[in-house]
């Protein structure tokens, strides 16, 4: 019986990787000349442009006229098919809404040049999040098609997620990566391919024919002719992957296939290469801090501000250059300097528009202004005005309340200490924890620039506070004198007592009693690897010691309360690197940092920064964290879930030819538990559990020092996982700042996600007054989780867009302190469900902003 074969011309584009960006955009236009002329020709039927947007758009931005239109007319006609992402992001290091919005912008895009593929094509990403079928079901698409992290022996299942929801998913049981036109002994290529595959369906089989960055092949229709006449065994047929995908469907149940539930992390049929969760971990803070600020305080504070003076499309080019940074190549590090030197770049370019939409949204609200002559003859707030007026705004529709550190600007001379108020006359909890000269820069778009001199004040402040309340406040100088900062050997609150004993960090947790030795301690090990995997040399580890420990404690005296910080020294002696033949060098070299403690009164909470310079090459620096016993598990959240996962020891033996190690390191968004140990943190995704001396730790990686995109020659990884290309800015000879908090109150999993999320976004201290009331949105449930709070346009009508997602494996109902929601899905279109969240799913509410409360005012 003759099988049917579909062949799918298709490339995988990266706009970035062994090449930078306009190296690899000036390879795309003659590509896609020559895919114009082999549609022209006939020999081509159509062409897979890699299920996204970004790079048909770079093309449309850089190619001739002539050759745009052509091309576009073959995108409006189906033949070259784009979407439905914007870009092919990594699923674990971009967040959850991060990649919401890259399919939101990938199918809105691919519509408007013309058809928009609506199947989940991702090929090429290094496993896959749990909840991906849910996202994509909830924009209308219910069929994918993947590659790396499955153990499947056949090329149709059910990928099933958390919530229940289920897409038909087709394995790509060889990868994407197949071109066996393109070789000379096309036939003989052909032949070895469809043997491997043609028992792995129940169906018409599926070649991808194409790779990275390729030229379509010459003459592809007279070779699929010629290899049809001279065999009856397959009948080749050039198809689009949907018309593909249907007949599948149609010739077979769903019933009948097997299903593979949740994330897909295993390797053992192909490389899912873990370690790019911490090459170049500088990107990956970088990004987190970004979507951060976007998600968390940019567009809460955009919502609340004037509807007609919404900057939607500034917007949107926002979001359009941070998923491009999301990029699987980019962000995971493992491209060619260049291109991650321009990332960087754009990172800056990103916090700028941040602060450029803030400044706007202030304005808009009448926080700020910036013409003098508005100041000078309507009395509106002076270009440059300092922090004496100041607001506190939570941009969570949850309540906040405890402490939190702010920095204000106060212009003229040094304050011996400051009092802070609302405008109300109810004084702010605060304690002064320091003082730096500085001077700001303003510039008035009527008049000449200035610099203001003053001095910035970092102050804890303790409050309260409703959803998107907003609290006008104000600075004065109070008329007692600055209280003293104590030195002490040790710091402590009434959940902990922290000291240095030697060279252990030594901590008491109060309430169990318990005494961890060794609490926090940084340590290095040789790493043979490249920007994909790490490869152990030898066994010895090389432990940091401390050289100095300074305690403080930061007292106010009207409140009799006490903010405690311990500074700690570390010096690390470790070997300069490896040679050429990867042994270790002889030669040392010595990495320095600073660590610092905060203990807030009466919080379980341990904030911590890590300052640390790297001098050595090719290895691997982890905080570990002593946890007193073994444990079974850990727990973590990846986007939309927080997701169990079995222990595992790393296994050190070597693996050869098409095989990895397996995989022990596990990703984490912004939470970890494991044990008594809370962990939270920024752009610190790769966790792993080690055992040292009978006891488990748990092992974040800080710096992973490698010199090379990829290399042969590795114990973890049978073959190489991209070009031999050296890459000596991997190794990461930089200074490093790395932000992260602990508790050992053994939390549930919502206390945790909502101590992260408070602490990954907290409250905003706001320069000026706002001129008039703002809307305030209360969600009363707490268990629920906050991914985004922004403006939208529904019907015409501006709107607040609330989206939320429920951890837990019991249904919660979504409580607010109004009602008029409607319930929707990703796309935006209403549903008939209720306020009820079921289980891991994922919920988005819109309610019109005129049907809100407003407030604001008291604590």
């Amino acid at each position: 019986m003759t099988k049917d074969v579909a062949v799918v011309v298709q490339t995988h584009w990266d706009r970035e990787w062994y090449y930078p960006h306009q190296t690899f955009l000036a390879r795309l236009l003659r590509v896609m000349k020559h895919v114009v002329e082999q549609l022209d020709a006939g020999q081509l039927q159509g062409f897979l442009f890699d299920g996204q947007v970004s790079a048909i758009e770079d093309f449309y931005r850089a190619a001739e006229p002539v050759l745009a239109q052509r091309v576009s007319q073959y995108v409006k006609a189906g033949h070259i098919v784009i979407g439905p992402w914007y870009i092919m992001a990594d699923e674990f290091l971009s967040s959850g809404e991060s990649l919401v919005r890259n399919l939101e912008l990938g199918m809105a895009r691919a519509a408007k040049h013309g058809y928009c593929q609506r199947i989940g094509y991702l090929p090429d990403t290094f496993g896959h999040i749990a909840q991906m079928p849910q996202i994509l079901c909830e924009f209308g698409i219910d069929e994918a098609v993947v590659w790396r992290g499955i153990d499947a022996k056949q090329s149709e299942v059910v990928w099933q997620a958390p919530n229940g929801s289920s897409i038909f998913t087709a394995f790509l049981t060889e990868g994407y990566y197949q071109h066996p036109f393109n070789t000379a002994d096309w036939c003989g290529a052909l032949d070895a391919y469809l043997e491997k595959i043609v028992n792995c369906s129940g169906g018409e089989l599926l070649l991808t024919q194409g790779g990275d960055h390729l030229l379509t092949v010459e003459d592809l229709q007279k070779k699929i002719d010629l290899y049809n006449a001279e065999q009856d065994e397959y009948r080749l047929v050039q198809r689009s992957l949907e018309d593909h995908i249907g007949r599948l469907r149609r010739n077979g149940t769903r019933l009948e296939l097997p299903v593979v539930n949740g994330e897909l992390r295993d390797n053992q049929l192909t490389f899912v290469l873990p370690d790019v969760l911490s090459t170049r971990q500088y990107l990956k803070v970088q990004n987190q801090l970004v979507e951060d600020r976007l998600t968390g305080q940019i567009e809460p504070l955009l919502a609340i501000s004037q509807p007609e003076q919404y900057p939607r499309h500034y917007l949107e080019k926002t979001w359009q250059l941070l998923i491009e940074q999301q990029a699987h190549d980019s962000i995971c590090g493992c491209s060619i300097d260049e291109v991650h030197r321009e990332m960087e770049v754009r990172f800056s370019q990103l916090h700028q528009r941040l602060d450029a939409l803030q400044h706007q949204a202030q304005m808009a609200l009448g926080m700020r202004n910036d013409c003098l002559s508005a100041h000078r003859n309507w009395g509106a707030p002076s270009p440059f005005a300092d922090d004496s007026q100041f607001t506190l705004f939570n941009p969570s529709p949850k309540s906040r309340q405890g402490w939190q550190c702010f920095d204000l600007f106060l212009s003229g001379r040094e304050r011996t200490n400051i009092t802070l108020r609302t405008v109300a006359g109810e004084s702010l909890p605060t304690v002064l924890l320091g003082t730096e000269k500085c001077s700001e820069f303003h510039s008035p778009v009527d008049d000449f620039p200035e610099k203001v001199a003053g001095y910035r004040y970092l102050v804890a402040i303790n409050f309260r506070l409703s959803g998107l309340q907003m609290v006008a406040c104000e600075a004065i100088e109070p008329n007692w004198a600055k209280p003293a900062v104590a030195a002490a050997e040790w710091i402590e609150n009434s959940y902990y007592q922290i000291s240095v004993n030697g060279d252990w960090l030594q901590l008491t947790d109060k309430r169990s009693g318990r005494c961890y030795e060794d609490m926090l301690s940084l340590v290095s090990e040789m790493d043979a690897g490249d920007t994909y995997n790490f490869s152990p040399v030898g066994e010895k580890e090389y432990r940091a010691e401390i050289v100095s420990a300074r305690g403080r404690c930061f007292d106010s005296e009207n409140l009799g309360v006490q903010v405690q910080v311990l500074d700690i020294g570390f010096r690390l002696r470790q070997p300069q690197g490896l040679t050429e033949e990867r042994n270790i060098q002889d030669e040392r070299v010595e990495s320095s940092g600073r660590l610092r403690l905060r203990l807030m009164p009466d919080d379980d909470l341990i904030e911590a920064q890590l300052d640390w310079h790297n001098n050595a090459r090719d290895q691997r620096l982890r905080l570990h964290f002593a946890l007193g016993q073994l444990v079974a598990d850990t727990s973590a959240d990846c986007a939309f879930h927080w997701l169990k996962r079995a222990k595992v020891y790393r296994d050190s033996a070597p693996v050869s030819g098409q095989r990895e190690a397996p995989v022990a390191v596990f990703p984490s968004q912004s939470a970890i538990t494991a044990g008594p140990l809370g962990f939270v943190h920024r752009g610190l995704h790769e966790g792993e559990i080690v055992s040292v001396a009978g006891e488990d730790r748990l092992a974040v990686t800080l710096v992973r020092s490698v010199g090379w995109l990829s290399r042969t020659d590795l114990k973890t990884r049978g073959l190489g996982a991209g070009p031999n290309l050296a890459t000596p800015e991997a190794q990461c000879l930089r200074p490093h700042k790395f932000e992260f908090a602990f508790t050992l109150q053994k939390p549930e999993s919502r206390t945790l996600l909502n101590r992260a999320n408070s602490w990954r976004k907290p409250v905003m201290g706001l320069r000026g007054h706002v001129a008039t009331a703002c809307p305030e949105l209360h969600l009363q449930e707490n268990s629920l989780q906050v991914s985004s709070l922004r403006s939208i346009e529904w019907d015409g009508v501006p709107t607040l867009e609330l989206r939320l997602w429920n951890p837990s494996g019991g249904q919660v109902e979504a409580k607010f302190n109004t009602a008029g929601f409607t319930r929707v899905d990703l796309s935006g279109r209403a549903l008939n469900e209720t306020m009820v969240v079921t289980p891991h799913q994922i919920a988005t509410f819109i309610i019109p902003l005129a049907k809100l409360p407003f407030g604001g005012g008291a604590l």
